[in-house]
């Protein structure tokens, strides 16, 4: 429970959400359900990291294979450990691209407390905002949800070495993918892997060098 002034929220604190999360690696699941009860998000950056905007990406992605409505949470950015020469020089890398997510960001350090009760109010400022949740109901009156049958996709080839994957699920997948980060790419090739994408392109013909599109993603299929 967090107290600022009169007013009280209860914060979650979800560590240790890793690659492969949503398919239950390390405590994924168990942090997951958390997550799926909290009304805002907030991302605590490390700037000392080598590519910070990929972290962030990486934690969304695992929230979105998990339960796309969490995509939807309104989330703020909590850029920690600005009492450190070497995080305020990392901020100063990659500033520009998380200002370009449109969330909103606050510096702080934790060891200092800099900024720690600015970051609070944000977050009751913009937890005020929100619209009332839905009321609790019983389980006799819980309504059931069920996962939307949309692992479904097509292979279709373009010309000799190009090829084009229909899916809504793969789309929303690849859209969310931080290719520049070498983990994110090998994280997208397993759940190629695990949705039968790549065994399809192969029974398809696929080649190494040929062009594989995605969505809006165009990409060169390499080894295996």
């Amino acid at each position: 429970m967090v107290r600022l002034d009169y007013q009280e929220l209860v914060f979650a604190d979800i560590p240790g959400l890793v690659e492969g999360a949503h398919m239950g690696i390390g405590l994924g699941h168990d942090f997951l359900r958390h997550v799926q009860r909290t009304r805002l998000l907030v991302h605590v950056i490390d700037p000392t990291r080598d590519n910070p905007i990929a972290d962030f990406h990486q934690i969304n992605t695992e929230l979105m294979l998990f339960d796309e409505r969490l995509k939807d949470r309104p989330q703020i950015i909590a850029v920690n450990k600005m009492d450190l020469p070497d995080a305020q020089v990392g901020w100063e890398l990659w500033e520009a691209e998380f200002n370009a997510l449109g969330h909103p960001i606050l510096t702080i350090s934790a060891a200092t407390q800099k900024n720690t009760r600015q970051l609070l109010g944000k977050v009751f400022e913009l937890y005020s905002q929100l619209p009332a949740p839905a009321p609790v109901v019983t389980v006799e009156e819980a309504p059931i949800y069920q996962l939307e049958e949309d692992e479904h996709f097509e292979i279709e080839k373009l010309s000799t070495d190009v090829y084009q994957v229909h899916g809504k699920r793969i789309e929303r997948i690849v859209s969310m993918t931080y290719f520049g980060y070498d983990d994110a790419a090998r994280r997208f090739q397993d759940i190629l892997e695990v949705m039968g994408i790549s065994q399809a392109l192969t029974d398809a013909g696929v080649q190494v060098g040929d062009t594989v599109i995605i969505g809006e993603t165009t990409l060169e299929w390499g080894e295996g």
